[in-house]
């Protein structure tokens, strides 16, 4: 049984976050290859590169959760999208379900997850791809914000929701205890779908007790786009780089200690609530950049810094590093973690410990340490890539299994 349609569900029709360029990525990279694409996206504008491929794209043109003080109804759209479910089964009504899939990324931002259960019900497999922790926790990382540590919790359980966790006010908190509850109760998810892709094993570890007994979890590494171009020569380079949104979870404030402490240059490439305490630690912080300025920034580095304290699910600029044959310090608690052969391609620290990152840190002075590590990534990365149509073909081996696998029962009478 070979999938012809894919029709892939998701919050934004526009890069947004990491969901919304894997989404709009694989998209575009199926299209490619000649199969027929479907995007549905709650929040426009509609991208260029969606609107460039030969992909129907179906925006809604609604708000987001963001946007909540000047549109108060998207707090109960984003519990159950009653037009994205129209949608959804309007659309899925000339499609077959023995040759379609249907690809769930990005929802809890405005889609909801209510039209992965309309598409169960009009008789499609679904496949999810777990971007976050969502599907499980409330506040999608299986994080104490305030404590500043993962949580150890089980999620949603009575010590869970009493929990001040959140990183915004109670109310927030009581917010996403109420969504995820609706998820769980109306949408039927995660319970009614069967099949996932993981982005890492940690991601696969810890969400493996909230989905379904029979769900089926696919592994994938995320897709990224980089050019085969020699190799950066780290050993030129000095500054370490750290990529990514300037927040206390993501460990960004230990960065600049550690490498002010050990006398190393460094750069932020991003923005957030602590730009302004790492410039002043004499870093440069560069805002956010185009993709094109981030492989720039990259080709300066001697070294990417990834001290997150939070789980991560992927740490897609680890491997964008090793692409272009840049080490990466990582911290141990994280996905990319387990992407990393510690004091070969790259070293990884305790999570959270200022005098462990330091040790690491002061590894990359060495020329020749630094020049081999660097080479190391480069190969093993180079080896087997996860360039657009790879990542395409393995998708498509993974949507053949779910198709074999798991076409449900048309149940038309209980449709939205």
């Amino acid at each position: 049984m070979n999938v012809r349609s894919i029709v892939v569900l998701n919050d934004f029709c526009h890069v947004q976050g990491g969901a919304s360029r894997v989404a709009i990525d694989e998209a575009v990279a199926l299209a490619t290859l000649g199969f027929d694409v479907t995007f549905i996206g709650a929040v426009g504008p509609v991208c260029e590169e969606l609107q460039s491929a030969s992909i129907k794209v179906l925006c809604l043109d609604q708000p987001e959760l963001a946007d909540a003080s000047r549109h108060p109804a998207v707090t109960l759209q984003a519990l159950w999208n009653r037009t994205a479910c129209r949608i959804v089964w309007c659309g899925l009504a000339t499609l077959d379900p023995y040759r379609t899939v249907v690809h769930l990324h990005g929802y809890t931002k405005a889609l909801s997850a209510a039209p992965a259960v309309v598409a169960r019900r009009a008789g499609f497999p679904v496949i999810c791809t777990l971007h976050d922790f969502f599907a499980a926790c409330p506040n999608g990382a299986f994080y104490d914000y305030q404590r500043q540590l993962p949580c150890p919790l089980r999620a949603l359980s009575v010590a869970c929701m009493l929990t001040r966790c959140d990183k915004r006010h109670q109310l927030h908190k009581a917010y996403r205890v109420a969504r995820a509850l609706a998820q769980r109760s109306l949408a039927l998810f995660p319970s009614s779908v069967h099949n996932y892709i993981t982005l890492s094993r940690r991601t696969a570890e810890l969400l493996r007790p909230y989905l379904p007994a029979s769900a089926r979890l696919h592994e994938l590494p995320n897709v990224i786009s980089a050019s085969h171009a020699p190799p950066v020569n780290v050993a030129s380079n000095q500054p370490m780089v750290v990529v990514g949104r300037l927040d206390a979870e993501k460990g960004v404030d230990m960065a600049a200690q550690a490498c002010r402490a050990v006398g190393l240059p460094v750069a932020f490439v991003g923005d957030g609530p602590l730009r302004r305490d790492l410039e002043a630690t004499g870093a440069r912080v560069t805002g956010w950049l185009s993709a094109e300025q981030v492989v720039q920034e990259l080709a300066r580095a001697r070294c990417l810094l990834f001290p997150s304290l939070w789980y991560e699910t992927y740490g897609l600029v680890v491997t964008e590093a090793a692409a272009r044959g840049v080490p990466a310090i990582v911290s141990d608690v994280t996905a990319p973690a387990e992407r990393i052969i510690d004091g070969v391609d790259g070293w990884t620290f305790r999570s959270g410990d200022l005098t462990s990152l330091m040790r690491q840190l002061r590894l990359t002075r060495d020329d020749g340490v630094v020049r081999a590590a660097g080479g190391a990534a480069y190969r093993r990365y180079w080896q087997a890539p996860s360039d657009p149509r790879t990542h395409a073909l393995a998708l498509v081996a993974i949507y053949d299994k779910v198709l074999a696998a798991d076409i449900p029962k048309s149940d038309c009478a209980k449709a939205a």
